[in-house]
């Protein structure tokens, strides 16, 4: 429904970041915002990815908010339902739900000078009008599906893993799994349970450390519920393993070397078949490309009903897949899991800044961002996720929490009418330090090509620092860099709070 009067403020997505950011906004006494989400329901990457196995590799007590602990978690790494349910949780308990309109994709963005407020146009054709936008969207929804010859041909189910078909029954089928990465890696035992054949499709191995789960007791749960004091405990031990085990990884070369004389054992311990040893073993530097963990993945590689397939794809037919050996495995059913465009999520929105620039046109040379939140020439715009806030070795909830106080403190400061900018010079030098940083991690170094990498090469996704940096930054506000003043012409049509 086309709103007829402005809103203070306009959050796109109904994930952690948005549900956080209308939560934080409601305590402050904001209740003039609405959540946007062109899903059926709230959870963000966590509605989307269904698919059998869909996991968190951040221990559950910490991958959620601080604010909002959860005594009842099953287990160390929560399994998606869970962590979906927690997020609906959040929404129904802090009153977000009211604010929130599902199936609702914003097409659209334009900043309106004349009466500073940015006008939203909606794939239905409503239109909204607000002083300020949250973006809230994560880079885990748009699925990246490789083009291969012949594909629309495949007489078979085909699916992406973050387009699971709930009424999908792998028992008893020949299936694909194209990609061995993150989602592949849950899913391939789980699909190996009851398929008759599954075919792994790798292009490039990764490094697999084994994650080490495990159930929560009830009387670990029950400790939880009646001591608040054990559950932070048990975040700060997750937060703190974090900061001096991973994070090493990616600044420390004896790390990883240590490391990867660790995960090659792990391996070879798993693993029977000495050619897939081989095949599994990377050839760049630990760290470089996301560290996987599973404990039931390599082992599965051993079940009969399961084939590593290192051999290009040549092309799809109505049958099956060929591979460039001249190979054809029949098969019933495709399954992608070849990730995200990461690249253009934040491009999926036409955006359109003062003088009617454009996102794309500002990002032509990459995305960037002030601290990985504001731009210019996009005025009381933020962005909750980012250029260059993600992470490699801690939890993206947590990221999400630092900046989203950071957006917050800015929009109190802008009161009722005040506008808010970042400078072009400011940017420039916060990106220039962004990339000095980069450029002394494994990312950069480590010899391998990876979704955290542009078209370009550069790393756009994730902040150069540890978690404790990224809070430390958030903190505080340069009145230097961030500008906010009166608009431009005073039209204002009363937003309120």
């Amino acid at each position: 429904m086309t709103a007829t009067q402005p809103l203070e403020v306009l959050i796109i997505g109904a994930g952690f970041a948005g549900i956080g950011a209308a939560i934080k906004l409601l305590e402050k006494g904001v209740t003039n915002l609405r959540v946007f989400d062109k899903a059926g329901g709230v959870g963000g990457t966590w509605w989307h990815n269904r698919y059998p196995g869909a996991a968190c590799d951040v221990p559950s007590h910490f991958y959620c908010y601080s604010f909002e602990p959860n005594p009842d978690w099953s287990r160390l790494h929560a399994p998606q339902p869970e962590i979906q349910a927690y997020i609906e949780r959040c929404a129904e308990k802090y009153g977000v739900m009211p604010h929130v309109e599902l199936g609702k994709a914003i097409t659209g963005l334009s900043w309106d000078v004349k009466r500073s407020l940015w006008f939203a146009a909606f794939a239905d054709g409503d239109t909204a009008e607000a002083r300020f936008v949250i973006n809230g969207m994560g880079a885990l929804h748009q699925p990246k599906i490789p083009q291969f010859r012949g594909a629309d041909t495949f007489a078979g189910e085909t699916m992406h893993t973050a387009c699971w078909n709930p009424d999908s029954d792998p028992a008893g089928k020949r299936i694909a799994v194209i990609g061995s990465a993150a989602s592949a890696i849950q899913a391939v035992p789980e699909l190996a349970k009851t398929a008759a054949m599954v075919h792994l499709f790798q292009r490039t191995p990764n490094y697999i450390a084994p994650r080490n789960d495990y159930a929560y007791s009830d009387e670990q749960r029950a400790q939880f519920r009646s001591d608040p004091d054990a559950m932070r405990a048990e975040r700060e031990r997750i937060f703190n393993e974090a900061e001096t085990r991973l994070w090493p990884l990616i600044v420390d070369q004896a790390s990883r070397d240590r490391t990867r004389e660790l995960l090659k054992l792990y391996l070879g311990t798993q693993v029977r078949n000495r050619k897939y040893r081989a095949a599994l073993t990377p050839g760049f530097d630990v760290g470089c490309k996301r560290l996987l963990f599973s404990d039931d993945f390599l082992a599965s590689l051993n079940e009969d009903n399961v084939e590593l397939v290192t051999e290009p794809i040549s092309a799809f037919t109505g049958g099956g897949i060929v591979t460039a050996d001249g190979a054809e495995r029949p098969l019933d059913a495709i399954i992608y899991a070849t990730g995200f465009d990461i690249e253009s999520h934040q491009r999926s929105i036409d955006i359109r800044g003062e003088n009617g620039l454009s996102l794309s046109d500002a990002w032509k040379d990459g995305a960037r961002a002030y601290m990985s939140v504001l731009l210019p020439d996009f005025p009381n715009y933020f962005m909750a996720t980012g250029p260059n806030s993600g992470v490699a070795t801690t939890s993206v909830v947590f990221m999400i929490e630092q900046a989203l106080d950071w957006i917050i403190r800015c929009i109190d400061r802008a009161g009722d009418n005040g506008v808010v900018t970042v400078t072009p010079e400011a940017t420039a030098r916060y990106n220039r330090e962004v990339d000095e940083r980069l450029a002394r991690t494994v990312w950069v170094t480590g010899g391998c090509k990876s979704w955290y990498h542009s078209a370009e090469g550069r790393v756009e996704t994730l902040f150069p620092g540890n978690a404790n940096d990224y809070r430390s930054q958030m903190s505080k506000i340069e009145p230097d860099d961030v500008r906010i003043a009166a608009p431009a012409i005073a039209e204002m049509a009363g937003a309120g709070r």
